[in-house]
């Protein structure tokens, strides 16, 4: 067993000390990269498009240009620089919407493409008041007051627990 562990690591010696003498290849070329487009947009509008959309169609620098012009020249110009790192609300009209898989109310992820559509928040709906004439005693007389309670409240209008053995 020694002696086989012994011829193993010769081999395997003798395997790796030889040198082979090549010839060196040309170094590769570098990769000219296109130069990429100079946009005249400050930093801070590739930063934040948004930002720059409301600062250049304010109506105090667009003046007498529509908004939605400025928006289209706007958003042309951000489109051009930021490529497909602009934000889809920002996307110029006519361009491809990625399609996206978005939570359903099912739990499932159904891919929805296109603008995906707002749905306006569930606004908690107003309790009608509950009102009705309820007899009172006022001195020796009744006398019908009406009292208004909104709906789901119990007699005392509001919750209520015991505390002992009443």
């Amino acid at each position: 067993m020694l002696s086989a562990f012994a011829i193993i690591l010769v081999l395997q010696q003798a395997a790796g000390s030889t040198v082979v003498w090549e010839t060196p290849s040309a170094p590769p070329e570098p990769v000219v990269a296109a130069p990429a487009a100079v946009s005249d947009l400050p930093a801070w509008a590739l930063a934040d498009p948004f930002a720059w959309e409301r600062a250049e169609c304010n109506p105090m620098i667009r003046r007498d240009s529509s908004l939605e012009s400025c928006q289209t020249r706007v958003r042309g110009e951000l489109f051009a620089a930021l490529g497909d790192r602009l934000p889809a609300g920002l996307l110029p009209s006519g361009t491809p919407v990625p399609c996206l898989a978005t939570p359903g109310e099912d739990g499932a992820y159904p891919v929805q493409c296109g603008v995906p559509e707002r749905t306006a928040a569930a606004a908690p709906s107003a309790q009608a008041p509950d009102c009705r004439p309820r007899p009172t005693r006022q001195g020796g007389s009744v006398a019908f007051v009406t009292e208004c309670r909104t709906e789901g409240t119990g007699e005392n209008g509001g919750l209520s627990f015991r505390l002992g053995k009443d």
